[in-house]
């Protein structure tokens, strides 16, 4: 029985072939391991975050976010008022919107 027969040629392009597969096989679970740990590294913070007691509690501070949005909101008049008090040049102007709102236009039937 000569099915199995194979030249030499063969025999070798056939091994070569392998060892390719192989190394292109080992690179890539190289690259998945290497993906993998920053992932496992992520997952470890993330359940480490989930026990913390702060939590538990909530975030401290919360309550003063609308007074620092207040405070924030009123910055850009106050220096607006600064510079005028000092001679400068300062653009007042109002800028129309960049991207009108549908339908908000007088006499228009908005996008289409």
């Amino acid at each position: 029985m000569t099915a199995l027969a194979v030249s030499t040629g063969v025999a070798i392009l056939a091994i070569i072939g392998l060892v390719i597969g192989l190394v292109v096989f080992l690179v890539v679970v190289g690259l998945l391991t290497a993906t993998l740990a920053p992932l496992r590294k992520i997952l470890a913070d993330v359940q480490d975050a989930q026990t913390v007691p702060m939590l538990e509690h909530g975030v401290k501070g919360t309550d003063q976010l609308g007074r620092t949005q207040q405070l924030a909101g009123s910055v850009p008049p106050l220096a607006v008022a600064y510079l005028q008090k000092l001679g400068l040049p300062v653009d007042t102007e109002v800028r129309g919107e960049v991207f009108p709102v549908r339908g908000n236009a007088p006499g228009s039937a908005g996008w289409r």
